[in-house]
């Protein structure tokens, strides 16, 4: 509507001050259409520069993610830094078990966190603050230009315990490691069999009245745990 008003005034002056005689009328009607004119081009530039007619709202947004990892039993959040200034980071995940992967847009008003907080699934909590018309009035004046327009976006992610978050470089380290650990030499199966019985020895010790295939498969699977979250600190100390 501003445009329209815009032009009119501009058609306005033109023709008041080209085609009608000196006098009151044409004082008045110049004057008028330079006013409305200049009005115009004034409400422009602050609706561009100050966001005048305009207001801020925040919206957030909670959704359940799924690991963009092929394995069901090393979930993983993965990111990846772009550029070179190191500035901007995205997140990659899922928003469906079975779906594509996404990810975080890379733009200077989006900040992500990955949050202390450890839920019992994986979520993201999306908090959009943006600038909005205060009414119909004013979206129709400025044809709802720059209407929804971003100020910030922040993703929370929280992560249960059983999630890691790992550089895309870090998760292809992992992979690596964790298929050579599905391929022990016989070396390496003694060492974990003999601490593995150390371990059943001892808790039976401490409960004798304990069934010994529960406590061997309970023993083994800490340990095979142990072991991989060993692999998973040592991939994340490894910056190369």
């Amino acid at each position: 509507m501003i445009l329209w008003i815009l032009g009119l005034a501009t058609l306005a002056l033109y023709l008041s001050f080209i085609l009608m005689k000196n006098g009151a009328w044409r004082s008045l009607w110049v004057g008028l259409s330079l006013v409305v004119l200049v009005g115009s081009l004034a409400l422009l530039h602050f609706n561009d520069s100050n966001h005048f007619g305009m207001k801020q709202v925040t919206k957030s947004t909670t959704q359940v993610i799924y690991s963009a990892s092929p394995s069901k039993q090393l979930p993983l959040l993965l990111y990846q830094n772009v550029g070179t200034s190191g500035k901007h980071t995205v997140y990659i995940y899922k928003t469906s078990a079975k779906g594509k992967a996404t990810h975080t847009k890379a733009d200077y008003t989006v900040t992500n966190l990955v949050a202390k907080a450890q839920p019992t699934t994986a979520q993201v909590t999306t908090t959009r603050k943006e600038w909005v018309y205060k009414s119909g009035f004013y979206r129709a004046l400025f044809n709802n230009e720059n209407n929804h327009a971003v100020i910030r976006v922040t993703n929370t992610f929280q992560l249960p315990k059983t999630w890691t978050a790992l550089t895309t470089q870090q998760a292809k380290q992992l992979a690596k490691r964790m298929k050579a650990m599905q391929q022990p030499t016989a070396a390496q199966k003694a060492k974990a069999a003999a601490a593995i019985e150390k371990q059943v020895a001892a808790a039976l010790a401490k409960n004798p009245k304990a069934d010994a295939a529960t406590v061997t498969k309970q023993v083994t699977a800490a340990y095979q745990a142990a072991q991989i979250q060993a692999v998973i600190k040592a991939v994340k100390g490894n910056n190369d």
